[in-house]
């Protein structure tokens, strides 16, 4: 049987998909523009042009299929996010697109596991304590309302057979040379300057996104049903990010910048959000798959992306 994967061509479908290709398995792949199909193919999946809203559509593609990943998102640009609507399209990928998606793996008969990919940042302060799914408050901003929706069908879907699977990861924040954000903030370092999300003892649990991708390969093939954190080992305070962030730009500091600059760019309810501390553990997941993180923390983390933007400019 083969992996029917939504959101191939975005930040963790890309590596995700090469992955599985480069394992031998067979993979197709929802595809929505002629250079979606392009990419889709050059990464060796089978582009499959079907709406991901249309259940009798998607049915008879996933009778293929013995494994679904619902990746897709549509996470706005950061300049955009006080934006009336601008995460419309996002929570419809993530609540009617799961809902779509499980409908037609009931109908199709052959889908024995389910994995979405999560977030993390949901979760409420919780200081200097480690967290985890198993012990950590839930405190979501509305747009995060969506993706506890997708968990949950998830876990309706994993719930009426013991044959099926239902996996939710829950990452941390992606960065790595595929993330803009990741490269903007870079950029900054260099400048000397540090834009802080929280306070400077906060702790914030970041994911290097090919150790993101590989965790949901080795979730496939490992991971019990149920709802795993996928971070990195030893989550950062931001003034421990800002150090190493100054240290792989080959400065002694940086200027870390008054987080009031936030009210111009990031709506209240997410700002209060980000100034939680969220740090969280990945020994479940750990336990339960043998994964492990190439890039443990951000020290390694950030020296890696300065070392690859400057081999690449």
């Amino acid at each position: 049987m083969s992996i029917f994967v939504t959101g191939a061509t975005g930040v963790l479908g890309r590596p995700v998909v090469r992955e599985l290709v480069q394992r031998g398995r067979r993979v197709h792949a929802l595809c929505r523009s002629p250079d979606n199909r392009k990419m889709i193919t050059q990464l060796g999946a089978v582009p499959e042009d079907v709406d991901l809203y249309d259940v009798d559509a998607l049915t008879p593609v996933l009778e293929r299929c013995d494994t679904v990943l619902h990746l897709a998102t549509r996470i706005p640009p950061s300049n955009t996010l006080r934006k009336a609507g601008v995460w419309d399209e996002n929570d419809r990928i993530r609540r009617d697109g799961m809902a779509s998606i499980v409908q037609a793996a009931r109908s199709a008969g052959t889908v024995e596991t389910l994995l979405y990919p999560s977030i993390s940042l949901f979760y409420g302060d919780g200081g200097t304590h480690w967290l985890d799914a198993g012990n950590a408050e839930i405190e979501p901003a509305c747009v995060h309302r969506s993706t506890l929706d997708a968990e949950a069908e998830i876990g309706a879907f994993a719930g009426e057979d013991e044959r099926r699977r239902g996996i939710v990861l829950r990452f941390g924040t992606f960065y790595g040379p595929a993330s803009a954000d990741s490269r903007q903030g870079l950029t900054m370092a260099r400048k000397g300057l540090f834009m802080p999300l929280a306070p400077p003892s906060a702790h914030k649990s970041m994911i290097w996104i090919d150790d993101a991708a590989q965790a949901v390969v080795r979730a496939i093939d490992d991971a019990p049903s149920g709802i795993y954190d996928v971070v990195e080992d030893t989550p950062f305070t931001q003034r421990q990010a800002a150090d190493t962030m100054a240290a792989s730009v080959g400065r002694p500091k940086l200027r870390m910048l008054p987080r009031l600059l936030l009210l111009f760019a990031v709506p209240a309810e997410l700002r209060y959000l980000l100034a939680r501390s969220q740090r969280i553990s990945n020994k479940r997941f750990r336990n339960a798959t043998g994964w492990q993180p190439s890039v443990p923390s951000q020290a390694d983390g950030w020296r890696r992306l300065a070392e690859t933007v400057a081999a690449n400019q």
